[in-house]
């Protein structure tokens, strides 16, 4: 797609622009969505750059829940929303976790290659400055995106990639982090779906992110300590009289503790929905869940329990009461999730289950199951919404324990869960 005067919105000539070497948002009165995004790079060191992103659409009519329309970013219309396929050829009972939580052996997973090429542009090559780019028209939102060095056999399973220097996320020490990321505007002359939330915040107006160690009882065979990232509101003010409600964040499988506030735009959201005053000042806790292979019942809740929540309740100034405490998890989270309401939801007053639901049997007569706000959620599309979701939502209807249920247009992926997360904190 050619730049056709969106350079000189923000002040260029077509000639300075060209020697322009990160990567730009601009307002583009030739994108059919009031934006492009201008992804640049200077290498001397590559004769060939693509990038690749979680930027392709879809609309009612050409989806389900093992396809999409595929539709690319230059195809974009108003009734598109975010379909993003993982090109699996397996189905959720394949997917499940084992009986003891035994971690998902990824290697035995079937692909379809074509559906992992879906999303990648190639990038030009001015050969007088070195600077590569490739401009994409995108509406309001976040894009996860990497640029392709080499696809060996042209196979996207042995794709390398490398991220973007010009847009770093959050990494906890040496923590690889896979992906940059891109946040779009709105522009309501062309779009419906306002992301604006997802932006942030000025930096006068941003909160603060710390990575902190807290102890890990030896029993649970990860070491003594255990890494954590906790955000805290702007203001945050460990003298203040009442305590900060406080979030505890699950990501899903194979992720980290840093995936929330990269993918998931953890600080973006809570900056806006708190300096907009729809939500009071909270702090919002991640942890590594995926180094206990998601065993539940003898390591990731009683970790939880015995490790995390006391040492943040005497470091930070969050509440220890049910009511001012939240726990929320996505996909393999979301499993996770609903394990800590159906055995300890008692110290709990809102729990998100999203993507994920009941795997064992279920013990719906305990008392404090009633006294939980459960907010239930996945894409329209996504396996785990028909699999897991819908059979939830009738259990608990059945047994009689109050929840909130909100299904999002789009699949297995990071679009629905930053809406989720968003409805979620504002109810």
């Amino acid at each position: 797609m050619k730049l056709e005067k969106a350079y000189q919105i923000i002040g260029m000539t077509e000639e300075e622009f060209r020697y322009l070497d990160t990567t730009q948002i601009l307002e583009s009165p030739d994108s059919p969505t009031g934006y492009v995004v201008s992804f640049r790079y200077k290498s001397s060191e590559y004769k060939k750059l693509s990038v690749i992103g979680d930027w392709m659409f879809s609309d009612k009519e050409h989806s389900s829940f093992t396809d999409s329309g595929r539709y690319w970013p230059h195809q974009w219309k108003k009734e598109y929303f975010p379909h993003t396929l993982l090109g699996l050829k397996t189905t959720p009972k394949e997917l499940k976790n084992g009986t003891k939580g035994e971690e998902i052996d990824v290697s035995k997973f079937e692909f379809d290659l074509e559906v992992l090429k879906l999303g990648m542009y190639e990038m030009e090559k001015d050969d007088e400055t070195d600077i590569f780019s490739c401009t994409i028209p995108l509406p309001s939102g976040t894009y996860n995106y990497r640029f392709v060095i080499d696809m060996p056999d042209g196979n996207p399973l042995k794709m390398v990639t490398m991220t973007d220097p010009s847009r770093k996320g959050y990494a906890y020490k040496n923590e690889k982090i896979q992906y940059s990321q891109i946040r779009v505007p709105f522009c309501a002359k062309y779009q419906v779906d306002d992301r604006t939330v997802e932006l942030g915040c000025d930096a006068v107006d941003r909160g603060k992110v710390r990575y902190i160690e807290y102890a890990v009882k030896k029993k649970f065979g990860v070491g003594e300590t255990q890494p954590a990232a906790v955000y805290l509101p702007k203001g945050y003010d460990e003298n203040r009289e009442k305590p900060y409600p406080v979030l505890y964040l699950s990501h899903g499988g194979s992720e980290s503790l840093s995936t929330w506030l990269n993918q998931g735009s953890v600080s973006q959201i809570m900056d806006f929905l708190i300096v907009n005053k729809k939500i009071q000042p909270t702090v919002v806790v991640m942890t590594d869940n995926s180094i206990y292979q998601w065993n539940h019942k003898e390591k990731n809740i009683p970790s939880l329990i015995e490790c995390l929540l006391p040492y943040m309740e005497k470091h930070y100034h969050v509440a220890s009461e049910p009511e001012g405490r939240a726990f929320a998890g996505l996909s393999a989270g979301g499993f996770l999730a609903f394990d800590i309401f159906e055995s300890v939801g008692y110290l709990f007053g809102n729990i998100g289950i999203w993507s994920g639901g009941r795997r064992f049997e279920a013990d719906y007569t305990k008392p404090y199951l009633k006294n939980v706000r459960v907010h239930i959620g996945a894409g329209t599309f996504d396996d785990a919404y028909r699999a897991f979701a819908q059979p939830l939502e009738q259990e608990l209807l059945e047994n009689g324990i109050p929840y909130t249920m909100d299904i999002i247009p789009g699949g297995h992926q990071w679009s629905v869960w930053r809406k989720l997360l968003e409805k979620f904190l504002s109810r």
